[in-house]
């Protein structure tokens, strides 16, 4: 978010929803908020006023006749900051609805943040000041269209978890409400939405009036590497990768964001022009192809395996 989150949770996690800070007032939000409790536990009162209208959102194709399941919080695996077609639909028809608020944007370079689907262009940030009267208001309005009714609205629009004002919301832990979101960055000036990936391809019943099966994205190859781009469907929740190779061990990772010398030896190796140390949206593309040719893992990053497939572990002479 413009300086936000994610994690498991958003701006992304809690049991409490405990996160973790990282770069530059972004956070991450932990797994342990999906894990279930022992105990069910109701939190306080929703971090906003009750309102007395309901505007709701512009765009909605009808309800179906079974709602959306109740999507399972899916982190971001890749490194992929492009912002996907339903979070584009979404901001769209909150800015229509509600005019006050601004658009921080959607999309991150890797280097920013740890856990975050800003990365993989499945978050927004709705710039809505608690300090602003009629911001406020408006965030008000549309947070309990979406969360009423345990997050009817929500799941059919693909969201998985929202923080705003201290708070974090979880469709997955919907029973619980509202629960505290510890971290440094209260979101008191905006509100951070996170969506499965149904949602951010606006395949969601709000969209399309019909239900998907749950889509959980990319798989890691291996522990702290990036997975794969999304090309299609997964159906099955990712298994738990396993460690990297210790032959692959002393690799270094480069990907969208990145600057430095490594940066142009695989600038100067792939003959990529005009970013001059920077990783950016070119070098990704030429990753990717190298990758490719190479049939690696099309991850668009310098993860472990591509960096030794282009012999960056071999000193330039």
């Amino acid at each position: 978010m413009q300086r936000i989150i994610a994690s498991v949770l958003v701006c992304g996690t809690l049991t409490a929803l405990s996160m973790t800070s990282v770069a530059a007032g972004e956070h991450s939000f932990a797994p342990a908020d999906v894990m279930s409790t022992p105990q069910v536990r109701s939190y306080g009162p929703p971090p906003f006023p009750a309102p007395t209208a309901l505007p709701g959102m512009p765009g909605d194709r009808g309800a179906p006749g079974v709602v959306d399941p109740v999507p399972a919080y899916v982190p971001q695996t890749s490194c992929d900051p492009r912002e996907k077609r339903g979070i584009t639909a979404f901001k769209r028809a909150v800015m229509a609805q509600y005019p006050s608020g601004k658009d921080w944007g959607s999309t991150r370079n890797c280097t920013d943040d740890g856990i975050s689907e800003h990365l993989d262009g499945r978050a927004w940030d709705w710039n809505v000041n608690v300090r602003n009267p009629t911001q406020f208001a408006q965030a008000a309005q549309l947070l309990t269209w979406l969360t009423a009714n345990n997050g009817y609205n929500a799941r059919r629009l693909g969201i998985m978890y929202i923080g705003y004002n201290a708070r974090i919301w979880g469709a997955y832990r919907a029973s619980e409400g509202w629960r505290p979101l510890n971290n440094s960055n209260p979101h008191t000036d905006h509100v951070h939405f996170s969506f499965s990936w149904n949602g951010a391809l606006a395949k969601t019943s709000f969209w399309t009036g019909s239900v998907q099966r749950e889509d959980f994205g990319p798989c890691r190859p291996y522990a702290g590497q990036p997975a794969p781009i999304r090309v299609g469907v997964n159906s099955q929740p990712c298994p738990r990768a396993g460690a990297l190779p210790a032959s692959l061990k002393k690799a270094k990772r480069l990907w969208r964001g990145s600057r430095g010398a490594n940066v142009v030896r695989v600038q100067k190796k792939l003959k990529v022009k005009g970013e001059a140390g920077f990783f950016g949206s070119r070098t990704a593309q030429a990753v990717l192809k190298f990758q490719q040719r190479k049939r690696l893992p099309r991850t668009g990053a310098v993860d472990a395996v591509t960096w030794y497939a282009l012999k960056m572990n071999v000193k330039a002479k």
